[in-house]
């Protein structure tokens, strides 16, 4: 299995066999709690320590994955004062409703989770799940709110917006208990469109925040990025 390594900053490593990693990782080179992965056969970026295989157990894997260096701790600061002018990084819950035993977007929610900017404008979305970057994709409530957020049909979106989808990571689950963006998300995009998250520290884009959960019951969180 070869592996794609990236951490903030955009700096991309690899490809790497899994033996490599976990030498690596046994010699204390770095923590699998340090990169997001890429590996054969993966449809989403996922952190480096949930991808098969890989046998480091960080003893403080929760607070070291959220950790943040004090530079990330200003760039945290920046971006969540520059992002203040469509939702700024305040998080929305798209209303859902239960229909036949499984949950269904809201017919009436589309006022309340729109951007309420121009499409021309977006550039980027990223896209992080509780659960697996291809299921979260091929769902109809994904696919259904994105069109409600964003005022377009599902084909023109995938067609001329770039998106990046994180898999097997809790950001969803955190915006909405925290209320705030936490600073992995962050660095989880900084990692693989570092001069777009550069330019958004210099107040050059708005963004829109949302989340919703799938059918499964996962959770969906959304960072839609729109050039001003």
């Amino acid at each position: 299995m070869q592996i794609h390594l990236a951490k903030p900053g955009g700096q991309k490593h690899g490809p790497y066999t899994l033996e490599q990693i976990n030498r690596d990782l046994a010699a204390k080179k770095y923590r699998d709690t340090d990169y997001w992965a890429w590996y054969d056969g993966a449809e989403a970026w996922v952190p480096l320590y949930s991808v098969p295989g890989i046998s480091e157990v960080s003893e403080a894997r929760g607070s070291a994955a959220e950790a943040a260096q004090p530079e990330e701790v200003a760039i945290e600061a920046q971006l969540q004062s520059s992002f203040g002018a469509v939702s700024g990084t305040a998080v929305a819950s798209a209303p859902a409703a239960i229909e036949s035993g499984r949950e269904q977007a809201a017919p009436s929610s589309k006022s309340q989770v729109a951007a309420g900017v121009p499409f021309a404008a977006l550039e980027q979305i990223f896209i992080f799940t509780t659960g697996e970057g291809p299921a979260v994709m091929q769902s109809a409530i994904t696919t259904g709110m994105l069109q409600d957020i964003v005022g377009e049909d599902w084909s023109t979106i995938g067609e001329k917006v770039p998106r990046d989808v994180f898999g097997r990571c809790d950001i969803g689950e955190r915006l909405r208990q925290e209320g705030k963006v936490p600073s992995s998300a962050w660095r989880a995009m900084s990692a693989l469109k570092p001069a777009l998250i550069q330019q958004a520290r210099e107040g050059a884009y708005h963004t829109c925040v949302r989340t919703f959960s799938m059918e499964t019951g996962g959770v969906v969180a959304v960072f839609l990025f729109y050039r001003k």
